[in-house]
């Protein structure tokens, strides 16, 4: 059995599958203040630390609470300070994911745009989340790991286009789709080694 640099120091406690669902329920946890409160707390002195993110302030939180709660995971896995990085990279994943649902069918509200905008910024949003946990995981740069995320996280992006057509709640989305993504990558970092290969 080989081991790849840097994958003997990421053994932790928390290395199971019982880590998988820590982070799916930090996800849940995040997902359910998103829903419920998240776009009540975008005050306006706070547009400055949005715009760094390049979003509106009244998304702002949302953000916050995904990449706390991944990062928190991320943490709870690797135990190493570069986990710290998560956050911000998180938070970049959400504004990303932001931006190209609202780029990807700017011009055009048709039902085809508006769900190729759904699976693109899902897809989007937990590639990227999940290139920033891997710098605290390695074990999560192997790429069916983040095929499988990014897949994940394109199927419940669907949820953006059930929200938009009023077929849900459009905070159905938050609550849904961050901790199905957070337990995609928690999955993935706590496989054995040959079924991450």
């Amino acid at each position: 059995m080989s081991t790849e640099p840097g994958e003997a120091s990421e053994r932790t406690p928390l290395r199971n599958r019982g880590s998988a669902m820590i982070l799916g329920g930090l996800g849940l946890l995040s997902g359910l203040a998103s829903a419920l409160a998240g776009d009540q707390l975008g005050y306006r002195a706070l547009q400055p630390l949005a715009s760094l993110f390049l979003l509106h302030v009244s998304l702002l939180p949302i953000g916050v609470f995904y990449a706390a709660a991944i990062t928190a995971g991320v943490w709870l896995m690797a135990r190493r300070p570069v986990a710290l990085v998560a956050f911000p990279v998180t938070l970049y994943a959400w504004s990303g994911a932001v931006h190209t649902a609202i780029r990807s069918q700017r011009h055009v509200d048709d039902d085809a745009h508006l769900i190729a905008a759904s699976l693109a910024a899902g897809a989007v949003g937990a590639g990227l989340t999940q290139l920033g946990a891997a710098l605290g995981l390695p074990r999560l740069r192997r790429w069916r790991a983040l095929a499988a995320t990014t897949i994940v996280g394109a199927a419940f992006g669907l949820l953006f286009y059930a929200g938009e057509r009023g077929l849900i709640d459009k905070r159905v989305l938050f609550a849904v789709w961050q901790p199905a993504v957070a337990l995609a990558i928690g999955l993935s970092a706590a496989a054995p080694t040959s079924a991450r290969q």
